[in-house]
């Protein structure tokens, strides 16, 4: 189990919001996205308002599910 700094919840919050905007970019809904990379909307939910951090491989799915280079979310990683 992973403990949480401030720090470390501030870049999950960083994190949560590029993912949002890269979403509402592409135009898909919480669940739209789960699908495109197997996953949960409720995982989707948890990575937007960084109350959880995707893995990196979680992470590079999503960059190619939403279009987007993979680096500006492997940046925001705590």
């Amino acid at each position: 189990m992973k403990v949480y700094t401030d720090a470390n919840k501030m870049d999950a919050k960083k994190l949560g919001k590029r993912i949002r905007l890269a979403r509402a970019e592409a135009d898909l809904t919480q669940t739209n996205l789960a699908q495109k990379i197997h996953a949960k909307q409720k995982s989707i939910s948890r990575y937007e308002t960084g109350d959880s951090v995707p893995s990196v491989e979680t992470l590079v799915k999503l960059a190619k599910a939403l279009k987007k280079r993979s680096t500006p979310f492997l940046e925001g990683m705590p």
